[in-house]
């Protein structure tokens, strides 16, 4: 039985902005991004896990959970910067899902000194083409979400990115499913997300090779072609990048399938602990 770390949170004044934190356990930091229409949320079978041994660290990004969107110019890699320092850390091991993935990059880039190691889950890459299939859901999903109900937009989401597309829906994480649908609920109350965002330039898809951290790259076997083929790009350009497929898992492995995504995490983390001097 694992012992429950509490759980500290608050909010940084950082880049314009006020954002929401959480903190829990001890040892060496472990920084977990969201992805798009997601929050802090998204990582709730892996905060206690991982806080049995590091320090983890998990915000929400601007526009999304807690952390309001603002009108003013400004870099995710620049916010992801403020909070670590707001929390008094040099350097984390920063993992990031999705378009936190892409975030992760960035600031992998940015910030080479402040990335222990890089777990990039199901990550997306700025300039990489999207999939037939995905753009066909996508225009699907608009027309729904402009005539049908919240629900069907709601439940269209769910099947695209949880479910995996063109793939039954996931009864054996029902729980965590249900789960997803109201993290995306909220999200879809909020206001368009983007406004002031700048991108880093030149953009990581021409500096992959830059990237010198140890680096994880976790895909799902059930996700759209273009982030395996996206997974494929970052373990073949990231120096000594481990690429890992789990094929029972779409695009959100650390909660449609927790146990095994924990155990993976912890396992790269355990081999790329920092030896003190």
């Amino acid at each position: 039985m694992e012992n429950r770390q509490s759980v500290q949170t608050g909010f940084l004044e950082a880049n314009g902005a006020r954002i929401y934190y959480e903190v829990a356990g001890e040892g060496e930091p472990l920084l977990l991004i969201h992805g798009f229409n997601l929050d802090t949320r998204l990582w709730d079978a892996q905060l206690q896990a991982f806080a049995q041994t590091y320090k983890v660290v998990r915000f929400d990004i601007r526009g999304f959970g807690k952390t309001l969107a603002t009108d003013v110019p400004y870099t995710l890699y620049d916010d992801v910067k403020a909070v670590l320092q707001g929390l008094g850390i040099e350097k984390a091991h920063v993992a990031g899902l999705s378009f936190g993935g892409m975030v992760a990059q960035e600031f992998a880039l940015a910030y080479p000194q402040m990335v222990n190691s890089l777990i990039l889950v199901a990550s997306g890459l700025f300039g990489h083409p999207r999939s037939e299939q995905r753009l066909h859901d996508v225009e699907r999903f608009n027309q729904v979400c402009q005539r049908g109900t919240t629900e069907e937009a709601l439940e269209m989401t769910t099947q695209m990115w949880f479910d995996g597309p063109g793939q039954p829906v996931n009864e054996q994480a029902r729980e965590a499913r249900n789960r997803f649908k109201e993290i995306n609920r909220h999200a879809f109350s909020l206001p368009e997300f983007g406004v002031g965002l700048e991108t880093l330039s030149p953009s990581p898809i021409e500096r992959l090779e830059e990237i010198k951290a140890p680096t994880l790259v976790i895909a799902g076997g059930r996700d759209y072609p273009d982030f395996l083929q996206i997974a494929d790009v970052l373990g073949e350009r990231i120096t000594g990048a481990k690429k890992v497929i789990l094929p029972d898992s779409a695009h959100i492995p650390p909660m449609d399938q927790p146990e095994v995504f924990n155990k993976l995490v912890l396992e790269f983390l355990a081999q790329n602990i920092v030896k003190s001097s």
